[in-house]
């Protein structure tokens, strides 16, 4: 956890993510990532600080392929995946855009299977 935690810090210190997707990835982290998981969960907490940006900064969004979401949507993780991307919708107070929610479904679903 400690490594993903510097992680952040670097990104933030280097301005390649904002303050408030610092402060939303520190909490997911808080909240779903134990020290025995975390390198399941690096992929995830690094897209969600980048999306978090990207969405700040007004980027383009693109989402993930459909053949992979298709296999994503199949998957018994797919609840608890949906439940965390609604847990991070709660802490923006908004809903993330459809093409972020999907890669967060992606990467949740990862991580829980691993």
């Amino acid at each position: 956890m400690k490594g993903l935690l510097e992680r952040l810090e670097l990104l933030k210190s280097s301005d390649s993510i904002t303050e408030k997707a610092y402060a939303i990835s520190r909490k997911t982290i808080q909240k779903f990532v134990s020290e025995n998981d975390a390198d399941q969960y690096s992929m995830l907490i690094i897209h969600l600080a980048m999306a978090l940006t990207r969405i700040e900064r007004q980027q383009e969004l693109i989402p993930p392929p459909m053949d992979i979401m298709l296999e994503v949507y199949q998957s018994p993780k797919m609840e608890e995946a949906r439940g965390r991307v609604a847990w991070i919708d709660q802490l923006l107070n908004h809903s993330l855009p459809e093409e972020e929610k999907e890669f967060l479904y992606l990467h949740f679903v990862n991580a829980l299977s691993a």
